[in-house]
């Protein structure tokens, strides 16, 4: 029988599968790549300070492309896509749910260029979060939930005006495969004032790759991306909700919940 360790969140068990040799060897070899990579990295970004960000963007892509690369050669980890055709012309925000670290690397491939809002925290980290700074992310002090929003609208305004799309996970956290929790209305707030459309997607990477996980299991992650929804006299918290209902049922296709 192969052994799994559970992972429990509210009303769902979730079993982590069992990390054979070959899945401890490969995942170990790409994270040991991507980390010894990380001092080159972060010398050509502060070379590229000076830059736009459009030009320092085109650079940065690179280090999710490498490692979705790596995923794929060493650890057997593949994608799918469906829906390309649903992402407008223009700048959007984009509404994911949030499993794992893959995503956050992987979105960058075929996406859009886009920016993270994330909390003001990272980009304090000596070397890394300087050098994650210069990916024009909108940070927030997550603590002042009042502030937050308007950190949130006045950076956006900018971001886009850079053709930057904006990519937010209303579940504020990462959660394991048929687990549920309540999405935060900033992504509804925000596409309200600045009146932008909202894509939702859809995905279950935490398959292979679980929360806290440092391996990465073989298979293919599935990736949904649904029409837009345009703000329309709703309030935040009827937004919000159209948001989660999307994502929730292109789940349950894939049989997630």
């Amino acid at each position: 029988m192969t052994n799994k360790q559970h992972i429990k969140n509210d009303d769902t068990t979730f079993c982590k599968p069992h990390a054979t040799l070959k899945i401890k060897i490969m995942s170990t070899i790409m994270w040991l790549i991507m980390g010894g990579l990380i001092p080159f990295y972060c010398l050509v970004v502060y070379g590229l300070f000076f830059l736009d960000n459009n030009t320092k963007h085109k650079f940065l892509i690179t280090w999710p492309k490498l490692f979705t690369f790596l995923c794929k050669y060493l650890c057997g980890v593949n994608y799918t896509v469906i829906g390309m055709e649903n992402i407008p012309k223009v700048p959007v925000i984009f509404a994911s749910n949030h499993q794992s670290t893959w995503e956050t690397m992987a979105f960058s491939v075929f996406l859009p260029k886009h920016i993270y809002i994330l909390k003001r925290e990272l980009i304090r980290i000596p070397l890394f979060g300087w050098a994650l700074s210069s990916t024009s992310p909108i940070a927030i002090n997550r603590e002042d939930k009042r502030s937050a929003v308007m950190q949130i609208l006045e950076q956006a305004i900018i971001r886009i005006k850079d053709g930057f799309s904006i990519m937010v996970f209303p579940e504020g956290t990462r959660l394991p495969p048929g687990a549920k929790e309540n999405y935060k209305t900033g992504v509804a707030r925000v596409a309200i004032n600045l009146n932008l459309p909202v894509v939702p997607i859809a995905h279950n990477s935490g398959h292979i790759m679980p929360r806290s996980s440092f391996y990465l299991y073989p298979g293919t992650v599935t990736i949904i991306i649904s029409k837009p929804i345009y703000p329309d006299h709703d309030t935040a918290e009827e937004f919000t909700e159209k948001i989660r209902s999307t994502i929730y049922n292109e789940l349950r296709e894939m049989g997630e919940l």
